[in-house]
């Protein structure tokens, strides 16, 4: 599988120049050289491929012999993820971003151990980019700041299918979730802290139109919920 590398625009011409830290990690980390073929992407969704032709410490020259476009859907699928704790972040980032979500929320729950931080956003963001050039993903998703209860009341309530993952719901996703009742609207699934949602959150998403469902038998960790969520939501909507 071709390494896929990050790039600010990808020009119309047969030959693209990478500069910066991208043409640094290829070059002298990986110790990629002439002849050698790889993928870039803008994060957008457009994509090239093609093989080194001239090298430097920091820039190198590609010769295009293909390109694409990812096709844009009509509906996005949005994580609500409660704060986890610290040394889970990152994974839960990761898992999200490999598993196709567009946009990642964080969400200050009642029952959060960790707490929102302004240098946080950087770092879920930082944690995104990397995960898609691992999964040779084209598409960055979108990293947004903390929401609220009434936030999520304003947004998500109308024209979304708000599904609250909880081990305490009675219907199972698979009630939910088809290509019928997600045809045209956000996916957008609500994953609680390591303790729980609270009562009163569990009432107020309830309250506001989420659809409290429950994903099999074992407690998955807030961590992974997320990646679970999404694979099963794209199975029943015939994306996977």
């Amino acid at each position: 599988m071709l390494s896929l590398f990050l790039v600010p625009t990808i020009s119309e011409g047969d030959q693209i120049t990478i500069e910066g830290d991208e043409a640094h990690h290829a070059i002298t980390v990986m110790r990629m050289g002439i002849g050698e073929e790889l993928q870039i992407t803008d994060g957008r969704g457009r994509w090239a491929q093609g093989s080194i032709t001239s090298a430097s410490r920091k820039s190198f020259t590609l010769l295009i012999s293909a390109r694409g476009e990812v096709e844009k859907t009509d509906h996005e699928l949005v994580v609500i993820q409660a704060l986890t704790k610290s040394d889970r972040v990152r994974e839960s980032i990761e898992l999200l971003v490999e598993a196709g979500v567009d946009r990642i929320i964080p969400w200050q729950s009642d029952n959060s151990i960790s707490k929102w931080k302004d240098d946080m956003g950087e770092k879920w963001a930082t944690s995104a980019i990397a995960a898609c050039k691992q999964s040779r993903r084209y598409t960055i998703p979108e990293i947004e700041r903390p929401i609220t209860l009434r936030e999520i009341s304003q947004r998500f309530a109308d024209d979304s299918l708000l599904l609250v993952l909880h081990e305490s719901a009675e219907e199972k996703l698979s009630s939910v979730v088809s290509e019928s009742s997600t045809s045209g609207k956000n996916v957008v699934l609500v994953i609680g802290p390591e303790g729980g949602m609270s009562a009163h959150e569990l009432r107020e998403l309830e309250r506001i139109g989420g659809k409290i469902v429950k994903l099999g038998t074992p407690v998955l960790r807030s961590a992974h919920a997320g990646i679970a969520g999404l694979a099963a939501v794209q199975a029943l909507m015939k994306r996977w």
